[in-house]
């Protein structure tokens, strides 16, 4: 990983810790099933869209693999991953 790398993925916890935070306790925390039965909140969405247009941003020829919003490897040689709220039902509790 190169500094440059290191630097956006601080950028993107960054962007994390501000609306997770911000979701954070809630009283309006709006929380929806998966197909998988496991629960996904407008704090997982909002972060993970966050994130997906900053690298889409800064690193347009990177593909991004996100837990809610899918996979668009494809030919892409690198790619990011992204599960932008590990941990939802703890972060439901």
């Amino acid at each position: 990983m190169s500094t440059s790398d290191l630097t956006l993925a601080l950028e993107c916890a960054d962007i994390a810790d501000e609306i997770s935070l911000g979701r954070f306790l809630a009283q309006d925390l709006k929380v929806e099933t998966k197909p998988d039965r496991t629960p996904v909140t407008d704090a997982d969405k909002a972060v993970g869209e966050a994130i997906r247009s900053h690298i889409e941003i800064h690193r347009s020829s990177d593909a991004i693999v996100g837990e809610e919003y899918g996979d668009n490897r494809g030919e892409h040689r690198r790619y990011w991953v992204i599960d932008p709220i590990d941990g939802t039902a703890n972060f439901l509790r």
